[in-house]
């Protein structure tokens, strides 16, 4: 990963019988039909971050394949093939050109994770959830930032965590799988409208007071990691407040997974789209705490200006040296240029 290759090295077809893991990530790598036939024993392929438009149907001969990588392509659909990858636990495909997925994913036993968001997939979630979403025993399903009818979204919910609770994983846990739903069409049932937990998302937000009608001592603005979009950050929320700290919470989660760099509309807006959404939640705090994890910590980071303390944890901050190619290069390069500001702004006013 990480190097200037525009095609996969020949070589690697010598290395088939005994390569496990293979990380090809952020290069220009647009074609891996000649080797990938004989990397049958791979565990582990990367191959995120490149100029991909098509995925070969030889992928369906990686019968031990549990982790698969695509995001950040030019993909425009999934070969039906992937659907014989039997051990496949984990496909990342966000960012890409998709529009439909194929029937035979479906038949993936062991998938756990599906994360699509940022795509051009579309219309009903009911049809998506009986070709595909309800024969799968999934723990995360990230559909953000596609053209889905949230309308249906009460009916996929419920059905994917009844699956999800017969199903037990090959990791030995079960339980209901999480459903990342923000920035789709439609409006969603009365009872999922701004919901933001850490089990279902329809939306990027939600304020929780300590107690209604009553403005806490502390505003804590939440931002979660990397994922389906979920709700982070709810426990040591609580634990605060049992501790007799007034607190109230602002939780943020970023439905495309693109490091709070996108808008709902499907640009590159989003530093401006969630100060304005901070901001209008800010007024009126003597003390506000931003914190995040991983690409949530990077949120924080971009917008420690508008607190008083920041606190970052694992934070990717240069993209250019990290999983961010997804992002085109002027706001993946703004990014760190925004960084440096909002802490310098911080610190000049007393926080750190």
């Amino acid at each position: 990963s990480y190097n200037r290759l525009g095609a996969v090295p020949r070589m690697l077809a010598h290395h088939g019988h005994s390569l496990k893991k293979l990380h090809l990530g952020c290069n220009g790598v647009t074609c891996v039909a000649e080797v990938l036939p004989h990397l049958t024993r791979l565990t582990e392929l990367c191959l995120e971050g490149n100029r991909l438009s098509e995925l070969p149907a030889a992928i369906g001969r990686l019968d031990k394949l549990r982790e698969l990588w695509l995001h950040g392509n030019l993909l425009t659909c999934l070969p039906a093939e992937l659907g014989q990858c039997a051990s496949l636990t984990v496909l990342q495909a966000h960012h890409n050109r998709l529009e439909e997925l194929p029937a035979a994913l479906g038949a993936l036993p062991r998938l756990q994770g599906l994360y699509l968001q940022s795509n051009r997939l579309g219309g009903s979630l009911a049809a998506l959830r009986q070709r595909v979403l309800r024969h799968l025993p999934l723990q995360n399903l990230a559909l953000g930032a596609n053209a889905f009818d949230l309308a249906e979204a009460s009916e996929l919910a419920s059905e994917l965590s009844g699956s999800a609770a017969r199903a037990v994983t090959s990791s030995g846990h079960s339980g209901a799988a999480r459903i990342g739903l923000g920035w789709n069409r439609g409006t969603p049932p009365a009872a999922l409208r701004d919901v933001l937990t850490d089990r279902l998302a329809t939306t990027d937000h939600f304020f929780e007071p300590m107690a209604a009608g009553v403005r806490g001592d502390v505003l804590l603005v939440a931002f979660a990691a990397q994922g389906p979009g979920m709700q982070q950050w709810a426990a040591p929320c609580a634990a605060a407040r049992a501790a007799g700290v007034a607190v109230d919470a602002l939780y943020l989660a970023d439905p495309s997974n693109s490091y709070y760099l996108q808008d709902p509309a499907g640009g590159w807006g989003g530093v401006r789209y969630f100060e304005r959404l901070i901001r209008a939640h800010t007024a009126g705090y003597a003390r506000v705490l931003l914190v995040g994890s991983s690409m949530g910590g990077t949120a924080a980071l971009l917008h420690a200006h508008l607190g008083h303390r920041a606190v970052s944890f694992g934070p990717r901050v240069d993209l250019d040296l990290t999983h961010g190619a997804h992002v085109p290069a002027e706001p993946r390069r703004a990014c760190t240029a925004r960084v440096r500001h909002a802490l310098a702004v911080m610190h000049a006013r007393g926080g750190r």
